[in-house]
Parts: C-alpha cells; structure tokens; sequence
C-alpha cells in the first residue's frame, strides 16, 4: 500500500492508527479529567466560597462573621 508515496504494510498502518487512537484517548482522558476537577470547584455554595476565603488568610474573623451573616440574611428572604 502507498501513503503519500512511501509503499508501507498493513501491520505499519495498523500500528499507526492504534498509535494514534491511544493518543486521542489519553489527552480526551486528561481534558474530562480536568473538566470535572473545574466544574466541581464551581459548584461550591457561597458559605463555603467565604470559607475557603477565610481559611486562606484572605479575610480576617471579623469580616467573615459579618458576611456569613449577610449571605444567610439575604438567602433567608
């Protein structure tokens, strides 16, 4: 058989279709696995976003009671 000119076998052809095959499934692999990590991280409910914000150093004790009370105010009504 010829590819582009160059004469090669079945077994060439074979090796190189599963070559490629395994490549897909390994960066398809890579690309779910870190579409899940992302839409995981986005799925968080804002008290534990203001959590992680305090934990972090972010915020300090005041501020993060004083929102906590504000978003359970405002998710309250």
């Amino acid at each position: 058989m010829h590819v582009y000119g160059m004469a090669t076998s079945q077994e060439e052809l074979l090796f190189l279709l599963v070559t490629v095959l395994i490549w897909v499934a390994v960066i398809g692999g890579v690309g779910a696995a870190l579409h899940a990590k992302t839409r995981a991280q986005r799925s968080r409910t804002p008290e534990e976003a203001l959590f992680q914000r305090f934990t972090a150093g972010k915020i300090d004790d005041d501020e993060y009671r004083h929102r906590l009370e504000a978003l359970r105010a405002a998710m309250g009504s």
